[in-house]
Formats: structure tokens, sequence, C-alpha cells
């Protein structure tokens, strides 16, 4: 359902191919964005026909009127187009729409912030804030988020929704309109275990969801940043994973929990 990374992770060729790809949403439904109005499109500058346009490529989360959180590896730099992807004049936010393709309002953005401890071969600290140019106007379609508190805990099993604009399936297209599918949270011990057979580590900035031994609900490319909600709450962001709606590996989210302090401290120091 959602569009999660970018690359397609092949962990059998090395960690940072596995750890790159952008999910989307496997098995989902079609949604309006009034039911996720918290949501942002990240619209990257590419090049389709020759000519120069932007295009959905991540998805954030409305956090202030001027401040959406995203996940840090869409933000880098990009040997193959050699720019990068920090400077926000390659980038706008839609938000308002149900469609990737239009609708909606756009807003320039102002400063791109990931994290400073974000680590591009293992994912760690897989944040960003991104500062829009002029205050978001709110409206039925267009909301403040409501982040899970500092330390909280969602047990495993718990169940949760992940929305975004990213591929049904692995290395399929991405719709135009939302989707959404329903994920469980992950036993994290579970999740280690599992990951570590790829060399991936999962620590503690990092929770795990999905349909463990079952497989068909996921993130996947195109969804990366967008937002995992338990009850109302966005208590992760679209992070990594290996293939989408893997049966043995679960997605892999941002854990903000252990990131409400650095995001308190950093919307506050740039506006």
């Amino acid at each position: 359902m959602l569009t999660k990374y970018i690359p397609v992770f092949i962990l059998l060729l090395s960690i940072t191919e596995v750890l790159a790809q952008f999910y989307k949403i496997v098995g989902g439904y079609p949604a309006t964005i009034d039911q996720y109005p918290v949501m942002g499109q990240m619209l990257k500058q590419q090049e389709v026909r020759g000519r120069q346009q932007y295009v959905q490529h991540c998805a954030g989360v409305i956090v202030t009127l001027r401040h959406l959180i995203s996940t840090a590896h869409c933000f880098q730099y990009d040997p193959s187009s050699e720019r990068n992807y920090a400077l926000p004049k390659y980038w706008k936010v839609r938000v308002g729409s149900s469609f990737r393709t239009g609708g909606g309002s756009l807003y320039n953005l102002k400063t791109i912030i990931p994290h400073e401890g974000f680590n591009r071969s293992y994912y760690f600290n897989d944040i960003a804030v991104v500062v829009v140019d002029k205050p978001i106007r709110t409206s039925v379609n267009v909301k403040q988020s409501k982040i899970i508190q500092k330390g909280l805990e969602v047990k495993p099993f718990s169940g949760c929704v992940v929305a975004g604009w990213g591929a049904k399936e692995f290395n399929g297209a991405q719709p135009d309109q939302l989707h959404y599918t329903f994920v469980f949270v992950v036993n994290r011990n579970t999740c280690e275990e599992r990951y570590r057979t790829k060399q991936a580590v999962i620590d503690k900035g990092m929770l795990c969801a999905g349909l463990i031994d079952v497989g068909g609900l996921d993130a996947c490319v195109g969804d990366s940043g967008g937002p995992l909600i338990h009850k109302g709450v966005v208590i992760g962001l679209v992070s990594f994973g290996y293939s989408c709606g893997h049966t043995y590996y679960p997605g892999v989210y941002t854990n903000l929990a252990h990131y409400t302090d650095w995001i308190n401290k950093t919307t506050l120091a740039f506006k």
C-alpha cells in the first residue's frame, strides 16, 4: 500500500542496498486525505521525459504549522544525479490531497534537518525535520498530528494503520490515490533475530510492524517517512524493510517515542 524507500533491498548484495529501498502500501485499501489529514507528500525534483518536475518520492507528517517530520534517508546525496537532496531547492511539500499527481496546496521548503546521527548503512536515527517557507493552512484535510509521548512503548500485537502513496507490491507501480493497511506491532526480540540473518541491526530507535509469518500487509517503495498510527497517535515513520509484505521480515519504522526531545529541540531551533 504505502510507498516506502527508494531502491530495492536485495540484502544479498549489501546492507546499504537492502536498507535503501522505498516501500509502498501492500495489501491495502484506497483512502482519502480527510482520513489521514496529518500526512504530507514530499515532492522531489527529477527529470521526467526531459523536463524537471516535482514528483512524490516520500511522505511526511505535519507536526506544527511550519514543520513536518519524515525520514532522513529521503534527503541524502545521490551519486547518480550528483545532487545533494538535503538542499531544500530540490523539494516541495503537498498537503491536503488524496492524489500524488495533483490537488491540495504546495509549499516551498526553507530548511531540511536530517538527524545528525543518521547512519546511511544501518538506518540508525532515520528521522528529519522539514521546515516550510510559510505557515500551513489547516482544514478538514490538513491537520497537525499527535505524536507518541517520550519513552512510551506500544505492546506487541497492537493494531496499527500505515498509509501512503507507495507501491502496492514489490517492484510494482505506485498508485495515484492514497492507500492504507492494517499491521501489528512485532516483538522487538523477534524482529532483531530475523533481521540479524540479513546483517541488519534493530536498535531502540526502531520498531517493527507487519503480519508476522503471514505477510501481505506492509508499506513499500514510496511510503518512506509516512506515519504508523496507533489509536490516532503517530508512533512511527516508514523507514526500511526486506522486500514488501514479506512473511518472515516485518517492516521497520522509526520509533518516535525515542525522538520526541530531538523533534521538540529541532522545531524550536529552526523556524
